[in-house]
């Protein structure tokens, strides 16, 4: 299983959409995993939207998060987000913004269009770790 995530939830909320869900069981299942991860206060799992949501009273890493769901035998949907990004000159600049989209964990796939100025990026990761300005 390749490592997907390792930034920390912030805001002391995570949400994941997840797939493979049949019954209330499977509900039960992964809220039941999903509270045995330190820290975690409250999970609340809608088998109608597919959705996890995970409240903490302390900052988790969201690949623990992820770890619980898949090991009760579920899968985390990867999710895609669109940005917009400014700046960019010439191809050069395309594959480096692209190697740094793809070194933020739970990125599984970043694409840049240099004509655009957009770039999609597929996989875990938590968006905000995408607003981050080094």
């Amino acid at each position: 299983m390749e490592n997907r995530s390792h930034d920390r939830v912030s805001d002391l909320k995570s949400s994941f959409q997840i797939k493979g869900m049949s019954c209330a069981s499977c509900v039960s299942r992964i809220e039941t995993a999903l509270k045995k991860v330190d820290g975690v206060t409250q999970a609340s799992v809608n088998l109608a939207t597919e959705r996890a949501d995970i409240t903490s009273n302390i900052s988790i890493d969201r690949q623990a998060l992820i770890n619980a769901i898949e090991h009760a035998g579920y899968d985390v949907v990867d999710e895609t987000t669109e940005l917009s990004i400014d700046g960019m000159t010439c191809a050069s600049c395309v594959s480096r913004v692209e190697k740094a989209l793809k070194a933020v964990p739970g990125v599984k796939e970043a694409n840049v269009n240099f004509a655009t100025e957009r770039a999609t990026i597929t996989g875990t990761a938590n968006v905000a770790a995408f607003n981050r300005s080094d």
